[in-house]
């Protein structure tokens, strides 16, 4: 009987160690490319705001969901935003609003507010918000602004 270096048994439990280790590495990088990917909570078919924020985006616009900032009309935008919902119906975001109508106040301390966006509609092939309220923290105070009155329309492109 020849004798070999490596009995049969143990180049069996070798081979089954290895290809454990290919099965468990194979795992592991699926599992931390899952882990690395962004996550997308937004479905294909939720709306999207049509943002003017920034040089490149003020005159087209740029389709975006959960924007940090965003541009509401010509008079008011809205910025530190955290969005509480973003669903097919509306969504609410409460960050910092500062406009026009209170540059001497709130451009250094921008007020504490409420966004929400609602009313979506099809714009090019696209689901967008087409409205939008704000309501201030402590209530409107001595800003007299149409934008703090109730809904108004978004610009959908």
């Amino acid at each position: 009987m020849k004798r070999t270096s490596t009995p049969r048994r143990h180049r069996t439990a070798i081979a089954a160690a290895l290809a454990c280790a290919a099965a468990l590495g194979t795992v592991a990088t699926a599992t931390g490319a899952q882990a690395a990917a962004p996550q997308h909570t937004a479905k294909a078919d939720t709306p999207y705001v049509i943002n003017h924020v920034g040089e490149e985006n003020a005159d087209k616009g740029k389709a975006e969901r959960k924007p940090e900032s965003l541009v509401l009309s010509e008079f008011t935008s809205a910025g530190d935003l955290h969005w509480k919902q973003w669903d097919n119906k509306k969504a609410v975001a409460t960050g910092d609003v500062t406009g026009m109508w209170c540059l001497e106040t709130c451009q250094d301390k921008p007020l504490k507010g409420t966004i929400t966006l609602s009313d979506p509609k099809t714009v090019h092939g696209k689901k967008v918000y087409s409205s939008f309220t704000v309501k201030l923290a402590g209530g409107n105070g001595a800003y007299d602004s149409e934008d703090l009155k109730g809904k108004h329309p978004l610009a959908t492109s």
